[in-house]
């Protein structure tokens, strides 16, 4: 394993960090390596288990490794034809398949490698993405973690689902979880966030749940260590039968607490890219509050450093997978709930908004076997499309009638181009809005129907310029379409187009109640103020 040597913030070590990085990528690019940037004869070490502080390491030096000065054997054969074989293929090869679902929350797809970023943010996802598919527009449909986990789980937008806020998942509602327990899957969530957990009405049910409140052994707190150390000792356990694990990763979420040896990386340096603007409608901004962010050069680097310390961790999934043995029989999914902003149109962080930065999510899936397609996907697809993809592979049964996603096996296969025309997104807010999005456009439409925005995403991808009164045409063809969405949700949100309609009164979930320590863990992550 290529290592890098432990450096402290400032001094020369510090300064040749950036060309020994860059070294170590360059050597292990040149050599046929795991998709997880492990060597076969022994995957890299994990962070040891957390004794009774934070469960940090105390050296960088693992936190810094690159991929492998180990030969892995020859790389898979692809699947080039595109063609229903190769979708027979795929289904043969994961009909006795592992899954495992890696969140990284509030990752943006503009700052991951493998989607263009300058910045060396994502050493091993990146070299997981050589190896797999990768999904380039992907998007979230909601910027909130427990609405769109909830869209991960079920298949269906918010609208349907109406997980939002407190309410809980009804009990009798057909999840992934549920169904591929049916299936004959172990299931065993394992979520540092606890948005994406038991504790806020959702993932109760996983047969296993290791969170900070919960589980024969807890997490001892809310870094990807802990979850690390849990989910190596589950693994070591042995199982029987497949298992279909998810990992919710907490960065690079805030707090932005990464190692200071991550933090290194980046301070000081001009972001790439960054910029800043404001709200658009005065109507309708919302009054922010919470912690002010840093100026922006520090807030993108801060945020950067603890993207790096995600792709540590979904770096050690793979080679703890592997470790077991069982990597080849898996598919691994890496994605994330939602973006980050950093004032672009004036939202900071997430919760708020509709815009790229806050919806554009990271989708790579590395499948099984000895044959396994790899390349990348210009169409649209959706968080909701997960659910019916995973069922279509592993030819489980599910609700395919009230299941909103589209299966992705299509594009995967390459019998398609495309299985979506839109992508649409709710947000919450001091006025509601909702998104309808295709790759040429993307409308804007605030509750009540008073202030809309189009905007040209082939000439304006930044999405500054509102264009709404220069292209009606195109403005009435994406509300009709939005009106046919809308009509085949539960809770119809027709009072986007319609200033006269209300949002219809459905029955609500039952609401969760929080404990004060599920209210401390919240606070901690910016949730609570």
């Amino acid at each position: 394993m290529s290592r890098a040597t432990p450096v402290s913030p400032g001094g020369a070590a510090g300064r040749g960090l950036r060309m020994r990085l860059l070294l170590a990528c360059l050597l292990g690019a040149s050599t046929a390596i795991a998709a997880c940037g492990c060597g076969r004869e022994r995957a890299a070490p994990i962070a040891p288990p957390p004794a009774e502080g934070s469960g940090k390491f105390t050296t960088g030096e693992t936190y810094l490794q690159v991929g492998s000065d180990r030969e892995s054997g020859p790389a898979p054969r692809r699947i080039e034809a595109p063609s229903r074989a190769a979708a027979e293929k795929l289904r043969a090869a994961a009909k006795s398949a592992n899954l495992v679902i890696c969140i990284i929350d509030a990752a943006r797809a503009d700052h991951v490698g493998c989607y263009g970023y300058s910045r060396d943010t994502t050493p091993n996802i990146d070299r997981l993405a050589r190896d797999a598919m990768v999904f380039e527009q992907h998007f979230a449909p909601y910027c909130q973690t427990k609405p769109s986990t909830a869209s991960l789980f079920t298949g269906l937008y918010p609208d349907t689902h109406l997980v939002v806020g407190n309410s809980m998942m009804p009990a009798d509602q057909f999840t992934m979880a549920r169904g591929l327990a049916s299936g004959g899957l172990e299931t065993v969530l394992f979520s540092s966030n606890p948005v994406a957990s038991p504790a806020m009405g959702i993932g109760e049910d996983f047969r296993t749940v290791f969170t900070q409140r919960q589980g024969r052994e807890r997490l001892a707190d809310s870094t990807p260590e802990a979850l690390l150390g849990v989910f190596s000792r589950w693994l070591e356990q042995g199982h029987r039968s497949r298992f279909f694990a998810y990992l919710h990763f907490v960065p690079p979420h805030l707090p932005y607490d990464a190692p200071p040896v991550l933090k290194e990386l980046f301070a000081g340096q001009e972001p790439p890219n960054a910029w800043q603007g404001g709200f658009r409608f005065p109507e309708v901004e919302p009054r922010e509050r919470g912690r002010e962010p840093p100026p922006l050069d520090e807030w993108v680097n801060l945020y950067d450093a603890n993207l790096r310390w995600a792709d540590w961790a979904v770096g050690q999934v793979g080679c703890l997978l592997q470790e077991r043995g069982v990597l080849d029989n898996t598919i691994l999914v890496v994605t994330s709930d939602h973006g980050e902003a950093f004032r672009e149109h004036g939202y900071k962080y997430h919760s708020r908004g509709l815009y790229d930065e806050l919806l554009h999510a990271p989708l790579i899936i590395r499948f099984p076997g000895e044959e396994r397609v790899v390349g990348r996907v210009s169409a649209l697809t959706q968080t909701v499309d997960l659910l019916p993809t995973v069922f279509e592979l592993f030819g489980i049964p599910y609700p395919r009638e009230e299941v909103q996603g589209h299966s992705l096996l299509p594009l995967i296969s390459g019998e398609a181009s495309r299985v979506r025309e839109y992508v649409y997104a709710a947000s919450g807010g001091r006025v509601d809005s909702y998104l309808i999005r295709d790759q040429r456009s993307a409308l804007i439409l605030f509750e009540g129907g008073r202030v809309r925005a189009l905007y040209d995403l082939e000439r304006n991808p930044r999405q500054t310029r509102n264009v709404i009164e220069d292209q009606p045409e195109r403005a009435a063809e994406m509300v009709a379409a939005f009106r046919a969405f809308a009509e085949t949700q539960r809770r119809p949100p027709l009072h986007f187009i319609e200033a006269d309609a209300k949002a219809e009164e459905v029955p609500r979930p039952p609401e969760v109640k929080l404990s004060d320590e599920t209210r401390r863990d919240l606070r901690a992550l910016g949730y609570l103020y």
